[in-house]
């Protein structure tokens, strides 16, 4: 069985900051007594301030079940938040491989860049495979601090990918010539 990341998108306003903190804290405590997590981590968006992306890292999907129910323990966010509430949007991932550090393991000054394409329909396994490659040739440049791929469970074809690397100028470093941000969002280490 393959592990599994949570990607839970959430908007916060700037208002909600101190809660942010509290909630990671929390959450952070109660998954360290879950058999099969490896950790979680809060990245910002470095274009819209308001949009967070959490990252919780699973062994497996028994783990990430037993996590879930973990933070059923825990008053959620949105009950907390004082400001504009809109609900999270969850994917689970299933990892098709990893390299380097954890996303939770990375330095809090991290930088994070995700991609995320959809194949046609039936070509998943090819754009997974070219996902690898690239993770491979992203893994020899310096800044490199970690990544991982995989599918999303609900839709075979969306692949997305995560690089950590130790600043943005590693990032933009990483680019090829002429590239195009259209598929790749940027995030900053929040916690």
């Amino acid at each position: 069985m393959s592990e599994i990341l949570i990607l839970a998108r959430v908007r916060i306003n700037e208002l909600d900051l101190p809660v942010v903190t509290d909630y990671y804290f929390d959450v952070k405590e109660k998954l360290a007594g879950v058999p099969g997590c490896y950790g979680l981590s809060v990245w910002r968006d470095e274009v819209d301030a308001e949009a967070f992306l959490v990252i919780y890292e699973y062994a497996d999907l028994d783990a990430a079940e037993r996590g879930l129910v973990a933070l059923t323990e825990i008053r959620v966010l949105a009950e907390t938040q004082a400001a504009d509430f809109r609900p999270a949007d969850v994917q689970r991932i299933r990892v098709g491989d990893f390299g380097g550090y954890r996303m939770s393991e990375v330095s809090p000054r991290a930088d994070l860049s995700v991609s995320h394409r959809v194949a046609d329909p039936g070509y998943g396994p090819e754009l997974l495979a070219e996902t690898e490659q690239i993770m491979t040739e992203l893994a020899l440049m310096p800044g490199y601090l970690g990544s991982v791929y995989g599918i999303n469970d609900a839709l075979e074809e969306e692949v997305l990918g995560l690089v950590a690397w130790s600043s943005r100028e590693a990032f933009v470093a990483s680019l090829p010539p002429h590239a195009t941000m259209r598929t790749i969002t940027v995030y900053s280490r929040f916690y």
